[in-house]
């Protein structure tokens, strides 16, 4: 994504903004499959998982929006 000038929020090696992964209180990339979904390659079903965000990003989204 850096090479695109679109770092991943709280990659601070690659570009992103420091003071704000600090206000968002980020120690890590921003890294999180909210949702995926795909064909089961042994039934050919599709399957779909959902997991939600883990604490650190929640508080990030809350303090985006306000919420913090």
């Amino acid at each position: 994504m850096a090479a695109i000038r679109h770092p991943c929020v709280g990659d601070l090696t690659y570009g992103a903004d420091p003071v704000l992964a600090k206000r968002l209180g980020l120690t890590r990339q921003w890294l999180h499959a909210r949702e995926l979904s795909f064909e089961h390659p042994g039934t050919g079903q599709r399957v779909s998982y959902v997991s939600p965000y883990p604490a650190d990003l929640q508080h990030a989204l809350d303090v985006l929006r306000g919420e913090s």
